[in-house]
């Protein structure tokens, strides 16, 4: 009987090792994802402003270094000026 309860603590260690090693997996892989979706927010940060750049160069400008991003456009609204008060 002696070697059955020594056996049973032996899975017992082994199943908590499992358990400790199963978080420290996912600890890691959101540690990673976390990484992953803030290097694509940077990226596209980035490419935004590339982009407004080279959208004034097209127009042939000379101050493409000074641009301020477009005021955002409600969607469903004429961009017009508003005729309601």
């Amino acid at each position: 009987m002696r070697g059955h309860s020594e056996q049973d603590e032996y899975l017992e260690q082994n199943e908590e090792e499992r358990e400790r090693a199963s978080r420290r997996n996912a600890l890691i892989a959101l540690v990673v994802l976390a990484a992953l979706v803030i290097a694509g927010l940077l990226l596209v940060d980035r490419l935004r402003d590339v982009s407004a750049v080279q959208d004034c160069l097209m127009t042939r400008a000379t101050n493409c270094g000074e641009i301020s991003p477009p005021p955002p456009v409600a969607s469903g609204r004429p961009s017009g000026p508003s005729t309601t008060r």
